[in-house]
């Protein structure tokens, strides 16, 4: 497994993570890891783009690409005896937005490529890919005591004054030419194409489809 940060122009931003063996071992399955990885990918601010090899043959390719970022303006209450305004704090007040933090969008696209045949190094690669939407902000905690001895025997720190939170807002595939996007577009309207096409699916769209938490 490789990893490379955003600066392209640094020629030493590689990570590499090689896992030799001297007996075979079963590979995992490459759908249920490309999406464990375009998960972990998705908040990572120096992550860009991960490969996976196996006997010197990328398997899998995963990008992130940055496509815009821009700041949420908070709404405010319309008037000091109304509470229209927005929500800056959660249910059990552990988490405040602060005065003057920023409210970020940022929407990002991954692009997926997976190897058909594994066993075969000259098999074709097929692409899917999914855009993405996040909300982040910097904010406030306050921890209540009790939670912060479990905190504190948990992982031996206290907890931090401030932290980023970041929300998943939407996904939406992207596969204009993809088959698996032309039935979920004709279900509603064409019963009898989708049964002649089929539910075929191509393995890098299983990864992309999970991007979206609906």
């Amino acid at each position: 497994i490789s990893a490379t940060l955003s600066n392209e122009k640094d020629e030493n931003n590689w990570t590499s993570f090689i896992l030799p063996s001297r007996d075979p071992y079963p590979l995992p399955d490459l759908v249920e890891f490309g999406q464990f990885l375009t998960a972990a990918l998705t908040f990572t601010q120096c992550l860009a783009n991960i490969k996976v090899y196996v006997n010197q043959t990328l398997q899998l390719d995963i990008n992130k690409t940055i496509l815009e970022s821009h700041t949420i303006a908070t709404p405010k209450a319309s008037s000091w005896w109304k509470n229209d305004g927005a929500l800056i704090s959660s249910s059990t007040g552990m988490f405040v937005l602060g005065k003057g933090s920023d409210l970020t969008q940022t929407s990002v696209q991954m692009t997926v490529s997976l190897r058909k045949d594994v066993s075969n190094p000259d098999s074709a690669m097929e692409t899917s890919t999914v855009r993405a939407r996040y909300a982040s902000a910097m904010v406030k905690t306050k921890i209540p005591p009790d939670v912060e001895k479990r905190i504190i025997r948990v992982t031996k720190k206290n907890p931090p004054k401030e932290l980023t939170v970041q929300i998943f807002l939407d996904a939406a595939n992207h596969d204009e030419d993809d088959e698996s996007l032309t039935i979920k577009r004709n279900t509603k309207f064409n019963l009898n194409k989708l049964a002649n096409i089929g539910t075929k699916q191509s393995m890098a769209s299983k990864i992309t489809d999970s991007f979206s938490p609906t």
